[in-house]
């Protein structure tokens, strides 16, 4: 091997491993640079701005008006650009977005991008989640949003890390997110292993806000409504009754479990669950409680209907489960 041979050989061997070292300095750059950077502090936002976001926010929701949620979405993102650091008005961003979505069969066409809400309402819950990892509603919410949007993208990572982030938010809070968790499966396949797992969470759910363990065979809640005037002033145990945020929390919990059991096959059980919203004393004030004698007197007709992945948009209300109905959120939200 002569000198020049050998000479070219070793400029060649200093450049490669200038090279290497060039780049695993950079490497090592981003690497330290993304470790060390600062995280989002949460700061609240009591602004004129920020609080009348949220007036109009609760305002909106509990008229039930989704022709005006352009109104509300405006105010918080302003509100939001203001202060990024709220956890409140961010989840408050996510679930305008989440009902965008869910009632989308109250508009006259239904637009393709309206799927779009799935990833703006998971991006705003997952703000939530990083400026409150404490409160499991929003960890639910988040984890619903994923499933949501890894169904509409054929992502099985994005719709199983969803699911297995709801797990641990239903450990969390499990009387609030085994509904949560629960309601987003319920539009799965009636085969589907989820769709029963999602049914047993509606079950688990009762059990855990009773601290009892409910006959499936022939459920009467009615002996516990008596607990609801002590139990709802405990936190954990709010998620479970009536309250300012969801005025009719429970008629929509059972008729959404009652169109589940339909949905599975058991319309003589379904109708003892639908029967209980009814039993409740704020049935008769309820916006929704006419579609719910419907199920009753329908519930044989309808076990074929819920399992229909494409309804007639006429009687969307009447034909689908809850979850794919215009009221979907404004069966627990709307006064």
């Amino acid at each position: 091997m002569t000198r020049k041979v050998i000479f070219e050989f070793l400029t060649n061997m200093r450049n490669t491993v200038l090279l290497f070292l060039l780049i695993l300095g950079l490497s090592g750059c981003e690497f330290f640079a993304l470790s060390f950077a600062p995280g989002k502090e949460p700061l609240a936002d009591n602004s004129e701005l920020a609080n009348q976001a949220s007036k109009v926010f609760w305002e909106t929701l509990h008229q039930g008006d989704y022709s005006n949620i352009s109104k509300p979405m405006t105010l918080l993102k302003a509100a939001y650009l203001q202060n990024p650091y709220d956890a409140k008005i961010a989840a408050r961003i996510g679930f305008l977005h989440a009902w965008s979505l869910t009632e989308r069969q109250r508009l006259k066409n239904i637009p393709p991008q309206i799927t779009d809400n799935a990833i703006l309402a998971r991006k705003y819950f997952e703000e939530a989640v990083r400026l409150n990892p404490e409160d499991a509603r929003y960890l639910g919410f988040h984890s619903s949003m994923m499933m949501s949007e890894g169904s509409i993208h054929k992502d099985a990572y994005l719709t199983r890390k969803g699911y297995f982030q709801g797990l641990d938010s239903i450990e969390a809070w499990p009387q609030f997110n085994l509904f949560t968790i629960g309601y987003t499966m319920s539009s799965k396949e009636h085969s589907d292993p989820k769709f029963r797992e999602a049914v047993d969470m509606q079950w688990e759910n009762i059990d855990k806000c009773i601290d009892d363990t409910i006959d499936r065979n022939n459920p009467d809640f009615s002996n516990y409504f008596e607990m609801e005037s002590s139990e709802k002033r405990e936190s954990y145990k709010r998620a479970c009754w009536n309250s300012w945020i969801a005025p009719y929390n429970l008629q929509g919990f059972f008729m959404n479990f009652g169109d589940m059991l339909v949905k599975e096959g058991k319309p003589e059980i379904a109708r003892k669950i639908y029967q209980t919203a009814m039993d409740h004393p704020d049935f008769e004030t309820w916006p929704y409680k006419e579609y719910l004698i419907r199920r009753i007197e329908n519930a044989d007709q309808n076990v074929e209907k819920f399992r229909a992945n494409n309804n007639p948009s006429a009687d969307v209300n009447d034909s689908t489960i809850m979850i794919k109905t215009t009221f979907g959120c404004m069966g627990c939200h709307q006064n």
